[in-house]
C-alpha cells in the first residue's frame, strides 16, 4: 500500500530557517533508514509559501493569489512517499520524523491512489534536464473527500495527458490521494504522541492529489497547471509551490549527511530528495 505522508509547515520554515546540522543529520538518518528499508518513494521539500501562487480555475477563468500565505499550519513543508503493508506501518514512520527546532511536528498520512484508479506515472529519464521543478497540489473538496465517482472518460484523459507529459520529461510524478476518513495526523509535541484519525474537517486546506513538474519558470507552471485536464471542476483550486533543489554545499555535509547522500546517490532516488541534506538549503522541520 502506497502512503504519504505530508510534513505540516511551522513558523520557521516559512521563514527559510535552515535546521542546525544535529537536525540536518537526524532527517538525513530518518530518511536513509526508509531508503535502506526499501520503502521510500519520494520525498521532497518545499520551499516556504512566499514562493508559491494559489489558482482559482472555474469557468469564467483563473484567480491568481500570490504567496506568502498567512495560514502557517495548513501549508506543506515536505512530504514522503512510502510502500509499506498498513496504515499502523504507515503512521510508525510518521512518528519517526524528526521534530523541529521547537521539539513539535505535525504529519499527515494519507493513503494514495484514485478512488476511480488512475495510471501509474512513468516519467522519462533525463539526468541533464533544466528548469525548476514545482508541486501543483490539488485542493479538495467536498466531492473529493467524500469520493464521489468520477466518470471514466475523465480519468482516462487525465491518464492520456499525464502519460504524455510524463514522456517528455515534464511530468516527474504524480497521484491522488484519497478521503482523509482513511487517514490520521500524528502530533509530536512536548514530547508527546498523539494520533488524530481522520476524517478532517477542514477540506479546503486538505491535498486531494499532486503532480510535480519541472518547467522553465513560475509562470510556465502556472500556464501547465491552468491547461492540465483535472479529473474534477471547475471550479478548481491548486497550490504551486517551488521544490528545492540539490545545492553545492558539500563543504557543510557532516559524515552522516555524507553517508545518506551516497545512499541515495546509489539507490537512484531522485536529486530533490537529496536537496533536503543540503546544508545552504531549508529542510521540512
Amino acid at each position: 500500500m502506497r502512503y504519504m505522508l505530508l510534513r505540516r509547515s511551522d513558523p520557521a520554515h516559512e521563514a527559510g530557517l535552515p535546521l542546525s546540522p544535529a537536525g540536518r543529520a537526524a532527517l538525513a538518518s530518518y530518511t536513509g533508514a526508509m531508503a535502506d528499508a526499501g520503502i521510500l518513494r519520494a520525498c521532497e521539500h518545499l520551499l516556504p509559501s512566499a514562493s508559491g501562487v494559489r489558482l482559482r480555475i472555474d469557468s469564467g477563468g483563473v484567480t491568481r493569489a500570490d504567496g506568502p500565505f498567512p495560514e502557517t499550519r495548513s501549508l506543506l513543508a515536505g512530504f514522503a512517499v512510502i510502500d509499506v503493508g498498513s496504515k499502523d506501518e504507515a503512521l510508525e514512520w510518521a512518528a519517526r520524523w524528526p521534530p523541529g527546532e521547537a521539539g513539535a511536528a505535525e504529519v499527515e498520512v494519507r493513503l494514495s491512489g484514485c478512488p476511480g484508479g488512475c495510471a501509474n506515472v512513468q516519467a522519462a529519464d533525463q539526468p541533464d534536464a533544466s528548469g525548476q521543478r514545482y508541486a501543483i497540489l490539488l485542493r479538495s473538496s467536498i466531492e473529493l473527500e467524500n469520493e464521489t465517482p468520477v466518470a471514466r472518460a475523465r480519468l482516462d484523459a487525465l491518464d492520456a495527458h499525464n502519460a504524455a507529459e510524463a514522456s517528455v520529461g515534464v511530468l516527474l510524478g504524480a497521484d491522488g490521494l484519497r478521503a482523509s476518513a482513511l487517514g490520521a495526523r500524528v502530533n509530536l509535541a512536548s514530547g508527546k504522541l498523539t494520533v488524530v484519525d481522520g476524517p478532517f474537517t477542514e477540506i479546503k486546506e486538505m491535498i486531494a492529489g499532486y503532480w510535480l513538474i519541472r518547467a522553465p519558470s513560475l509562470q510556465d507552471a502556472i500556464a501547465w497547471a491552468t491547461r492540465n485536464p483535472y479529473p474534477v471542476g471547475p471550479p478548481v483550486e491548486v497550490e504551486i509551490r517551488q521544490l528545492a533543489e540539490l545545492t553545492d554545499a558539500a563543504g557543510a555535509f557532516t559524515p552522516e549527511l555524507r553517508a545518506a547522500e551516497q545512499h541515495m546517490r546509489a539507490s537512484g532516488l531522485d536529486a530533490g530528495m537529496r536537496a533536503q541534506l543540503a546544508g545552504g538549503a531549508p529542510v521540512p522541520r
